[in-house]
């Protein structure tokens, strides 16, 4: 029976609405249960975890109650063990050495210091040998590879090199030598010259002064050479006034090279002083050296300049000009 007055289909319609009403609220309602369903597995989960811990946890408890419990009961065996076991901990402990006291240990550290500045001492010198023999290697091969001398002179050559050297006045002699002779190596303070620039044998000076820096540096060169082909060259090039005494035409005559001094002159304190003149570090580390050897480039009366110098051609293969200037202090002419 129909209870719409717009008849059965309209019956028919309100039916059907409400069942999808009722379909809607039912899949609603299994969503939810769903939901539910989810959220408890997870809460299950998250508690049986913790469940699982606790477990692991009591066990572990359990564990090292036993091991205690373990110790416990062997606790007389463990005390008898050790009672054993100390006359053997003493004699080993009586069979160490005593350490060292703190004063053994700083007598060995000053030592090793000392031995090591002793070390760095030796390779500061060796290293400077080295640098020295490097060097006067070096100079020996330019000079071979510039020159290529034969072991004699050619009669021309020193008065070429003498003409090269000539300046109007002693300071510019020296001068002409530092750039000309490379086995010359001149510390000599320069301004000794002003002191007799103005003498009236100053033109004579000059021409002896230029004569003798030509020779030693021939001297040098020559010995250079035949130390270089395996030899010392003899006699003639035992020093420099060996060396003039064998030239049949020396620009210097041997009597004007002097090997030493008077006694007063090279043993008494003002003396030495006045030839302790300055050296390359690599010929002495000091800087300094004795000079004895000289050349006169004037005769005996006042000023009677003085030209020393320091031959160290058997081993850089050079000659030091420490000094040149008005005669040094001796007995006889001070």
């Amino acid at each position: 029976m129909s209870v719409s007055p717009f008849g059965p289909a309209a019956d028919r319609a309100r039916n059907e609405e409400s069942r999808a009403k009722v379909d809607r609220v039912l899949d609603e309602a299994v969503e939810a249960a769903k939901k539910l369903v989810e959220l408890y597995k997870k809460e299950a989960d998250k508690y049986k975890r913790l469940a699982e811990m606790e477990r692991d946890r009591r066990r572990e408890v359990e564990a090292r109650l036993r091991t205690c419990s373990k110790l416990l009961d062997e606790g007389p065996d463990l005390e008898a063990k050790i009672d054993s076991m100390i006359p053997d901990l003493v004699r080993a402990a009586a069979s160490l050495p005593p350490p060292p006291e703190v004063s053994e240990l700083q007598a060995r550290l000053e030592a090793t210091e000392k031995d090591r500045d002793a070390f760095a001492e030796l390779l500061d010198i060796a290293t400077k040998e080295r640098d020295a023999a490097l060097r006067a290697r070096d100079a020996v091969t330019a000079r071979l590879e510039s020159r290529r001398r034969e072991d004699e002179q050619l009669p021309g050559d020193a008065d070429a090199l003498k003409a090269r050297l000539h300046a109007p006045t002693l300071r510019g002699v020296l001068e002409q030598a530092q750039r000309h002779c490379s086995s010359l190596v001149i510390t000599a303070d320069m301004d000794e010259t002003k002191k007799l620039e103005h003498h009236k044998k100053a033109p004579h000076w000059c021409d002896r002064l230029a004569a003798t820096l030509a020779t030693m540096q021939l001297y040098a060169e020559t010995k250079d050479l035949a130390q270089a082909r395996g030899g010392r060259g003899g006699p003639d090039l035992a020093n420099l006034k060996a060396y003039c005494t064998s030239r049949s035409f020396p620009l210097l005559a041997d009597d004007k090279v002097v090997l030493s001094e008077g006694q007063t002159a090279s043993s008494s304190p003002r003396g030495k002083a006045q030839r302790t003149l300055r050296v390359p570090e690599y010929i002495d580390s000091s800087g300094r050296a004795l000079m004895l050897e000289h050349v006169r480039i004037g005769d005996g009366a006042p000023p009677a300049p003085r030209l020393h110098y320091l031959d160290d051609t058997d081993r850089s293969g050079q000659l030091v000009i420490g000094f040149f200037g008005d005669h040094r202090y001796n007995a006889g002419t001070n």
